[in-house]
């Protein structure tokens, strides 16, 4: 997104033996530019470069998945896009090269939850007491990036709440950009239409482990609860 004269920034993954590190040496250009909101990965450049780009690129940068079997496992359902409901359950990897004369890799793309509906993935994880993630449990409908350009004015205004900094940062890009991530109203105009969620304002402990970086001590939980964000209004293909 900051681009300014500089090649696309490199792809880090991580492998057996660490971190990998590949590309980076295109050519200079500028974006300086949110992605903006549109069933196109052109234009919605942060699915397609920062999400399934960076798992091609392991899966063509090691070895160890020549001439063998991999199963990619991804969860999209296919009542949460037009673009999704035209996705198979099971099909070759578009990295996969089974037919190929030289450097041969057998990958296959599973979506088990494909035809699953939202209540069949929450009744799922109830019985087997799997915590919901925590941002669901504050009231976000979505477990996307937290300031998501699919985002509504209930959302930024949690995340103006919850994460003032964050909140502003991006606001100035608006600025430096000359461009929102809305197109028609700024986030601080966006953000003003809405109220952060009843479920974060009654909980700001739990709204505040959403921002924490150290790991949860377990994902199981005997005393399961339907999250506050089930069932809500986000959009976007996540």
């Amino acid at each position: 997104m900051l681009r300014n004269a500089a090649p696309t920034a490199p792809v880090l993954f991580e492998s057996p033996d660490g971190l990998i590190r590949t590309g980076g040496q295109g050519p200079n250009g500028t974006r300086l530019r949110f992605p903006q909101v549109s069933a196109s990965l052109t234009t919605r450049w942060c699915s397609s470069v920062t999400k399934i780009d960076v798992a091609d690129r392991s899966l063509r940068g090691q070895e160890r998945f020549l001439n063998r079997r991999t199963l990619f496992v991804t969860g999209e359902r296919a009542e949460e896009s037009p673009n999704r409901a035209r996705y198979a359950a099971f099909e070759p990897h578009r990295t996969d090269t089974r037919h190929g004369t030289r450097r041969r890799r057998h990958v296959d793309h599973w979506r088990p939850v494909y035809q699953w509906s939202e209540a069949q993935v929450w009744d799922s994880l109830k019985r087997w007491n799997v915590m919901p993630a925590l941002p669901y449990r504050i009231g976000f409908s979505r477990l996307s990036c937290a300031t998501c350009i699919f985002g509504d004015a209930r959302q930024f205004a949690t995340i103006r709440w919850l994460d003032p900094a964050r909140f502003e940062r991006l606001v100035q890009y608006e600025q430096q950009f000359g461009c929102t991530i809305k197109r028609t109203v700024s986030l601080e105009q966006l953000a003003e239409q809405g109220r952060p969620y009843d479920a974060a304002l009654s909980a700001p402990d739990l709204a505040r482990a959403c921002l924490s970086s150290r790991p949860i001590p377990t994902v199981l939980t005997p005393a399961w609860e339907l999250p506050a964000g089930a069932f809500g209004l986000g959009a976007g293909p996540n």
